[in-house]
């Protein structure tokens, strides 16, 4: 089962209209166009890019029934769970896989910031786990978010939890990424470690990797399949030179103060592409004209018309 689950997905955004509304007709529309790019094997549906921490259960799944009904039926559908409570994320886990999703990922709710222990950590995992029968990725945050980075013997206690299969591995610091990967594929070869550290993909993939989960991919997933598909060919002098012009967008969505605003910079994108109509936020995060122009610019390097 592990195997049919490598390969690239683009974490979607939620198209919202004016009024803050799920926008479906853009939804689909924007799903569409990312499954359909040859190389994409699936969409990380209600992930952070997709606003799963602003977005009610009722909508979550509403989303993931409009991307299921939309998209090919040889893409696969991993579907983000974010709530403190570990009853609640168990009931919309259980949910989300009678609704489609082909698996869940489990993220950590960002009070852990602050402080977790080990073993919270674990039983919030367990609980999920036990309420449903689907498989499961973990996620690893940075290692500059505190408490939501997991230390690496809190990974090795998940990986015996059931249904656990992989990791997005988004310590967005390649030797830590090694090292987890490392450790990881020690203990069971087949788990699958997925490098989605945006600003990292050139050289977590030149290492080994499993495949993706990158918000990236939906702005530019011709590039981000380009730039994989060149390095798993060895084509090491291409990857570079495409990863350098990457490395500009990347840095101007995640690498700037506050990470926060990581998905409002991903709208604006594909907004100013004329992919989505608005790049309304149900938060009130806004950017500046000086944020709006550097991501301009980086698009305008990549070779993209804007």
């Amino acid at each position: 089962m592990n195997n049919s689950f490598k390969g690239i997905y683009a974490a979607n955004i939620v198209p919202l209209k004016s009024d803050k509304s799920i926008d479906t007709e853009n939804l689909i529309k924007h799903v569409k166009e990312i499954s359909n790019v040859k190389g994409i094997r699936g969409l990380l549906v209600n992930g952070h890019a997709g606003e799963n921490f602003t977005l009610s259960a009722d909508e979550q799944i509403q989303v993931l029934n409009v991307i299921k009904e939309s998209i090919k039926n040889d893409s696969l559908i991993i579907s983000g769970v974010n709530f403190e409570d570990p009853e609640k994320g168990a009931h919309v886990a259980k949910e989300m896989l009678d609704h489609g999703a082909s698996a869940i990922l489990i993220f950590p709710p960002f009070s852990w910031s602050q402080g977790i222990s080990s073993k919270m950590i674990y039983e919030h995992h367990k609980i999920i786990s036990d309420a449903v029968d689907g498989p499961i990725f973990i996620y690893q945050s940075s290692v500059n978010s505190g408490h939501l980075s997991y230390k690496i013997e809190t990974l090795g206690e998940l990986m015996k939890i059931k249904n656990i299969i992989g990791i997005k591995e988004g310590s967005w610091n390649t030797k830590t990424y090694i090292e987890n990967y490392k450790f990881l594929k020690n203990i069971n070869h087949k788990f699958l470690v997925m490098a989605s550290g945006d600003e990292h993909i050139y050289p977590c993939f030149k290492y080994a990797s499993d495949g993706s989960q990158v918000s990236l991919a939906a702005i530019i997933p011709e590039k981000i399949v380009e730039l994989i598909t060149n390095i798993e060919n060895k084509n090491f002098d291409l990857a570079r030179n495409l990863d350098k012009m990457l490395l500009i967008l990347a840095k101007n969505i995640y690498g700037k103060y506050p990470p926060s605003f990581a998905t409002a910079r991903i709208k604006y994108c594909l907004k100013v592409l004329k992919k989505i109509p608005r790049d309304t936020m149900r938060s009130s995060i806004t950017l500046d004209d000086n944020e709006k122009k550097q991501l301009e610019h980086s698009l305008k390097l990549i070779g993209i018309k804007v």
